[in-house]
Protein backbone atom coordinates (compact mmCIF):
# COMPACT_ATOMS: atom_id res chain seq x y z
CA UNK A 1 0.00 0.00 0.00
CA UNK A 2 2.78 2.47 -0.54
CA UNK A 3 0.86 4.39 -3.01
CA UNK A 4 -0.68 8.19 -3.31
CA UNK A 5 -3.75 7.11 -4.42
CA UNK A 6 -6.10 8.42 -2.08
CA UNK A 7 -4.55 11.45 -1.61
CA UNK A 8 -4.29 11.73 -5.53
CA UNK A 9 -8.07 11.38 -5.42
CA UNK A 10 -8.89 13.78 -2.54
CA UNK A 11 -6.35 16.25 -4.58
CA UNK A 12 -8.49 16.16 -8.48
CA UNK A 13 -11.53 16.42 -6.37
CA UNK A 14 -10.66 19.20 -3.88
CA UNK A 15 -12.29 22.27 -6.01
CA UNK A 16 -15.87 20.77 -6.22
CA UNK A 17 -18.05 20.75 -4.05
CA UNK A 18 -18.29 18.61 -0.45
CA UNK A 19 -21.53 17.43 -1.71
CA UNK A 20 -20.13 15.33 -4.89
CA UNK A 21 -17.02 14.82 -2.93
CA UNK A 22 -18.88 12.70 -0.76
CA UNK A 23 -20.93 11.07 -3.14
CA UNK A 24 -18.07 9.82 -4.73
CA UNK A 25 -16.22 8.46 -1.79
CA UNK A 26 -19.58 6.66 -1.27
CA UNK A 27 -19.57 5.35 -4.59
CA UNK A 28 -16.58 3.92 -4.00
CA UNK A 29 -17.09 1.87 -0.55
CA UNK A 30 -19.99 0.61 -2.28
CA UNK A 31 -17.99 -0.83 -5.21
CA UNK A 32 -15.47 -1.64 -2.98
CA UNK A 33 -18.11 -3.45 -0.95
CA UNK A 34 -19.77 -5.26 -3.91
CA UNK A 35 -16.57 -7.10 -4.93
CA UNK A 36 -15.48 -8.02 -1.92
CA UNK A 37 -18.48 -10.03 -1.39
CA UNK A 38 -18.90 -11.41 -4.75
CA UNK A 39 -15.23 -12.55 -4.28
CA UNK A 40 -16.09 -14.28 -0.88
CA UNK A 41 -19.24 -15.73 -2.02
CA UNK A 42 -18.30 -18.59 -3.76
CA UNK A 43 -14.97 -18.39 -4.78
CA UNK A 44 -13.32 -21.11 -2.71
CA UNK A 45 -14.84 -24.86 -3.87
CA UNK A 46 -12.83 -26.94 -1.66
CA UNK A 47 -11.92 -27.07 1.73
CA UNK A 48 -8.97 -30.13 2.40
CA UNK A 49 -8.40 -31.12 6.28
CA UNK A 50 -4.12 -31.45 6.78
CA UNK A 51 -5.15 -31.93 10.43
CA UNK A 52 -7.68 -30.50 13.01
CA UNK A 53 -5.86 -26.76 12.62
CA UNK A 54 -4.09 -26.40 8.88
CA UNK A 55 -6.55 -26.92 5.96
CA UNK A 56 -5.48 -26.45 2.31
CA UNK A 57 -8.20 -24.40 0.50
CA UNK A 58 -8.42 -24.54 -3.21
CA UNK A 59 -10.14 -21.31 -5.36
CA UNK A 60 -11.69 -21.44 -8.51
CA UNK A 61 -9.03 -20.05 -10.40
CA UNK A 62 -6.68 -23.05 -9.03
CA UNK A 63 -4.76 -21.47 -6.49
CA UNK A 64 -4.12 -23.57 -3.44
CA UNK A 65 -4.21 -21.62 0.24
CA UNK A 66 -3.09 -22.86 3.56
CA UNK A 67 -4.66 -21.86 6.30
CA UNK A 68 -3.89 -22.30 10.10
CA UNK A 69 -6.50 -21.76 12.15
CA UNK A 70 -4.53 -22.09 15.76
CA UNK A 71 -2.10 -19.71 14.95
CA UNK A 72 -4.30 -17.89 12.52
CA UNK A 73 -1.90 -17.20 9.57
CA UNK A 74 -3.02 -18.03 6.00
CA UNK A 75 -0.38 -18.27 2.77
CA UNK A 76 -1.82 -14.94 1.73
CA UNK A 77 -0.76 -13.27 4.27
CA UNK A 78 -3.87 -11.04 4.98
CA UNK A 79 -5.28 -13.16 7.84
CA UNK A 80 -1.76 -12.59 9.91
CA UNK A 81 -1.21 -8.87 8.67
CA UNK A 82 -5.65 -7.32 8.79
CA UNK A 83 -6.21 -9.69 12.43
CA UNK A 84 -9.34 -10.27 10.98
CA UNK A 85 -10.21 -13.73 9.26
CA UNK A 86 -9.40 -13.47 4.89
CA UNK A 87 -11.86 -15.50 3.01
CA UNK A 88 -9.98 -18.47 2.90
CA UNK A 89 -10.03 -18.40 6.63
CA UNK A 90 -14.31 -17.77 6.27
CA UNK A 91 -14.15 -20.94 4.00
CA UNK A 92 -12.12 -22.92 6.76
CA UNK A 93 -14.17 -21.44 9.86
CA UNK A 94 -17.41 -22.29 8.19
CA UNK A 95 -16.89 -25.88 7.25
CA UNK A 96 -15.76 -26.16 11.23
CA UNK A 97 -18.60 -24.55 12.00
CA UNK A 98 -17.32 -22.00 14.35
CA UNK A 99 -17.78 -18.32 15.13
CA UNK A 100 -16.03 -15.96 12.46
CA UNK A 101 -15.88 -13.40 15.96
CA UNK A 102 -13.50 -15.51 17.76
CA UNK A 103 -10.76 -15.26 14.80
CA UNK A 104 -10.69 -11.62 14.93
CA UNK A 105 -8.76 -9.11 16.69
CA UNK A 106 -10.56 -7.50 19.63
CA UNK A 107 -9.81 -4.29 19.01
CA UNK A 108 -12.25 -4.78 15.78
CA UNK A 109 -14.78 -5.92 18.39
CA UNK A 110 -18.11 -3.67 19.59
CA UNK A 111 -16.98 -4.25 23.47
CA UNK A 112 -13.35 -3.04 22.33
CA UNK A 113 -15.06 0.17 20.74
CA UNK A 114 -17.60 0.77 23.54
CA UNK A 115 -15.09 1.05 26.13
CA UNK A 116 -12.63 3.52 24.18
CA UNK A 117 -15.28 6.03 24.85
CA UNK A 118 -16.30 4.62 28.53
CA UNK A 119 -13.95 7.57 30.14
CA UNK A 120 -15.32 11.14 30.34
CA UNK A 121 -13.68 14.20 28.59
CA UNK A 122 -13.59 16.79 31.95
CA UNK A 123 -13.08 20.31 30.61
CA UNK A 124 -9.64 22.26 31.49
CA UNK A 125 -10.09 24.69 35.02
CA UNK A 126 -9.11 27.81 33.66
CA UNK A 127 -6.00 29.03 32.61
CA UNK A 128 -4.79 31.07 36.39
CA UNK A 129 -5.68 27.79 38.18
CA UNK A 130 -3.04 25.56 35.83
CA UNK A 131 0.38 24.36 37.79
CA UNK A 132 2.82 24.94 34.85
CA UNK A 133 6.87 23.93 35.32
CA UNK A 134 8.84 26.85 34.84
CA UNK A 135 10.54 26.04 32.06
CA UNK A 136 7.12 24.61 30.34
CA UNK A 137 6.07 28.36 30.43
CA UNK A 138 7.26 29.07 26.89
CA UNK A 139 4.95 30.66 23.65
CA UNK A 140 5.11 28.68 21.15
CA UNK A 141 4.75 30.80 17.67
CA UNK A 142 4.45 29.57 13.91
CA UNK A 143 7.62 29.48 11.42
CA UNK A 144 8.39 32.93 9.75
CA UNK A 145 7.36 31.89 6.13
CA UNK A 146 6.82 33.80 3.48
CA UNK A 147 3.98 33.35 1.20
CA UNK A 148 4.95 33.19 -2.58
CA UNK A 149 3.18 35.60 -5.26
CA UNK A 150 1.07 34.09 -7.73
CA UNK A 151 -1.37 31.46 -7.37
CA UNK A 152 -1.04 28.37 -5.73
CA UNK A 153 0.97 25.03 -7.92
CA UNK A 154 -2.55 22.83 -8.24
CA UNK A 155 -0.61 19.83 -10.34
CA UNK A 156 0.92 17.35 -8.05
CA UNK A 157 4.42 16.41 -7.72
CA UNK A 158 5.57 13.48 -9.12
CA UNK A 159 7.17 11.02 -6.98
CA UNK A 160 10.67 9.80 -7.16
CA UNK A 161 9.71 6.38 -8.84
CA UNK A 162 7.79 7.95 -11.47
CA UNK A 163 7.95 8.90 -15.17
CA UNK A 164 6.21 10.89 -17.62
CA UNK A 165 4.01 8.92 -19.93
CA UNK A 166 4.68 10.47 -23.41
CA UNK A 167 1.91 9.56 -25.90
CA UNK A 168 2.98 8.42 -28.95
CA UNK A 169 1.43 7.91 -32.78
CA UNK A 170 0.58 4.49 -33.77
CA UNK A 171 1.20 5.23 -37.04
CA UNK A 172 4.71 7.11 -37.10
CA UNK A 173 5.97 6.94 -33.26
CA UNK A 174 6.31 10.59 -32.72
CA UNK A 175 5.14 12.27 -29.76
CA UNK A 176 2.47 14.68 -28.93
CA UNK A 177 -0.11 13.60 -31.75
CA UNK A 178 -2.39 10.43 -32.69
CA UNK A 179 -2.82 8.92 -35.72
CA UNK A 180 -6.18 11.19 -37.22
CA UNK A 181 -3.75 14.15 -37.02
CA UNK A 182 -0.37 12.37 -37.76
CA UNK A 183 1.36 14.08 -41.00
CA UNK A 184 4.30 12.07 -40.73
CA UNK A 185 4.87 8.93 -43.12
CA UNK A 186 4.60 5.51 -41.34
CA UNK A 187 7.65 4.24 -39.86
CA UNK A 188 8.75 1.27 -42.08
CA UNK A 189 8.57 -2.09 -39.93
CA UNK A 190 11.76 -4.44 -41.11
CA UNK A 191 10.82 -7.60 -42.75
CA UNK A 192 11.93 -10.95 -40.98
Amino acid sequence: MMTSNIAESLNAARNLPIDILVECLRSLVQKWVWNNSNNANGTFTKVLPFNTIEYQVHDQKGINFTVNIHSRTCTCNRFQEDEMSCGHAVAVIAKRNLSVYDYCAKFYRTETLEALYQENAHPLPHKDEWNLLQHLDIIVLPPNATIPAGRPRKKRIRSGGEHKVIITSGKCGQPRHNRKTCKNPPIEKPKT
